[in-house]
């Protein structure tokens, strides 16, 4: 992490590179407080990916800048660093920002500069529902996350009694409708819904409620360190509860924080990178075999993947690198290359990205 993490500070500087001569992206993410383990490996895995695309000679003669800004998952922190991004470094497009809360607050800033936001890690609806600003979008939605969550809970568990853990913010209130909706399909509504505050482990009077329902599941929407607590809280009390959660939780994190033989599934939107054959799956862990720091995880991959598809995206551009070629080939790039396709299972008739699962050990 060290190396890495000194490579982020360089550029931020922004020193010592032509202008012409670069592709600057600007990525604002969590790289202190409680949610710093999903942004850190989000830009890691970039990073792995750039860093290699950069030794190689860069898109066309020119060398990606990824110019990195800590927002601590606070949407006024993101909305300092977008502007940033756009009046001060003239970044050529806004990569990978994290979260739903973050991202819904610079929506503003996306509509009036038109600088477009790449492969931003939160799967929200509005991301999704022809927005007003430039997106590309490389998970699957909250929506598609939530069905999963019901088949897993009633199809396959014949849980009826299903609590909702909420963070108390735009992430928390998309998944939420999602899930109830998913749930109405069934003919059920969540036992309880208990929401807790952001980049906060304050989960005890979320727990007492949930305590004190006839729920046998519990979906929690949040980070890993809350989400551990109420785990941890609901273990001590003997509740016997089931647990899921959604990819944004970053399921290594998560699970490292659980007691042995604890059962929780988590939503993911890429394959696990530990055991996955397809090609891209195979270079991404020769790269990080290679850094003794980094460690396989699935966010560290979508990090690497968010990069992979923006390069092929660009190169497709050669010389003629402009923000419209790269807007108009990231679509394609998606549905005609032959990596990509193969490692999500697209076809002619499947379009549509997957949604997969991870189990704790």
């Amino acid at each position: 992490m060290k190396a890495l993490f000194a490579l982020l500070l360089l550029g931020v500087s922004g020193a010592s590179m032509s202008e012409q001569n670069t592709i600057k992206l600007g990525m604002s993410i969590a790289l202190t407080g409680p949610a710093q383990g999903i942004g850190k490996q989000l830009y890691d895995g970039a990073l792995l990916h750039f860093n290699a695309i950069n030794n190689e000679g860069g898109i066309a003669g020119r060398r990606i800048e990824l110019i990195v800004m800590d927002d601590g998952y606070e949407p006024n922190r993101t909305v300092h660093n977008t502007r940033q991004f756009i009046y001060t470094h003239n970044v050529d497009v806004l990569f990978g920002f994290m979260g739903t809360p973050t991202t819904a607050a610079i929506r503003p800033l996306l509509e009036h500069s038109k600088v477009p936001l790449l492969m931003p890690f939160t799967g929200a609806d509005f991301l999704h529902q022809e927005p007003k600003f430039h997106v590309f979008n490389l998970r699957a939605s909250y929506r598609d996350e939530a069905n999963e969550h019901i088949k897993f809970l009633i199809a396959e568990k014949e849980h009826q009694n299903i609590a909702l853990l909420i963070q108390a913010d735009e992430f928390g209130i998309t998944v939420e409708k999602s899930l109830t909706q998913a749930l109405a399909r069934q003919g059920l509504k969540p036992t309880v819904i208990s929401r807790f505050k952001r980049n906060s482990n304050d989960v005890e009077k979320a727990h007492e409620q949930i305590k004190e329902t006839s729920a046998t599941a519990v979906i929690m929407i949040g980070t890993y360190e809350p989400l551990a607590t109420f785990i941890r809280l609901a273990n001590n009390a003997k509740l016997g509860l089931e647990f899921t959660s959604v990819s944004f939780v970053s399921s290594k994190e998560l699970f490292a924080r659980l007691e042995p033989g604890q059962a929780v599934m988590v939503t993911e939107v890429v394959p696990d990178p530990n055991t996955c054959q397809a090609k891209l799956c195979k270079q991404f862990r020769r790269r990080v075999k290679a850094h003794s720091e980094l460690k396989i995880d699935h966010i560290l991959f979508e990090g690497y993947l968010n990069a992979v598809v923006f390069s092929r995206a660009a190169k497709q551009c050669k010389a003629d690198y402009s923000q419209q070629c790269l807007l108009n080939n990231l679509p394609n790039v998606l549905e005609h290359d032959s990596d990509l396709k193969t490692l999500f299972g697209l076809t002619t008739q499947q379009k549509k990205l997957p949604v997969y699962r991870s189990y704790s050990p």
